[in-house]
């Protein structure tokens, strides 16, 4: 089933991470695409800006200080059921993938690949897809071994 965003109700996004350059380098990604893009660095300020505008989605990191990203998710859905969540993480073990698709929640690895996340974006995105993003590819060495 697709992910249900809201990109025609809103152009507002909620990005969550307690790693400061990677707020800012999604903040960027996103604005330079046109959309609003608000920044939380932990599960609980996220919370408190609800009720409030409902974002087309929430960028949600799994590995945050104190509650982790599948708790704030069962905690945001207690207050808004509507608003769709993206989980991201740095760490993607078996476990955590096994959660978050018990949850119905998509899963996309960091470091975070331009296409996977511009592809959330669009309505008819599968779950599948968005969970199963690879990483952005490495750069090849300069030199090959001979």
């Amino acid at each position: 089933p697709p992910i249900h965003l809201m990109p025609a109700l809103t152009d507002l996004i909620y990005v969550v991470d307690d790693d400061a350059a990677v707020l800012h380098s999604t903040r960027f990604l996103l604005e330079s695409e046109g959309l609003r893009v608000e920044t939380f660095a932990d599960g609980p300020e996220l919370l408190a800006a609800f009720p409030g505008p409902s974002p087309a989605f929430v960028l949600l990191d799994h590995v945050l200080p104190g509650l982790d990203g599948l708790e704030v998710c069962a905690r945001l859905h207690d207050l808004d059921a509507r608003v769709p969540v993206v989980l991201i993480t740095g760490h993607p073990d078996p476990a955590i993938r096994a959660r978050a698709r018990a949850a119905g929640i998509p899963l996309v690895d960091k470091p975070l690949a331009f296409d996977a996340l511009l592809g959330l974006l669009a309505p008819d995105v599968a779950r599948d897809t968005a969970r199963d993003a690879a990483p952005a590819p490495r750069p090849a060495p300069l030199h090959q071994p001979a």
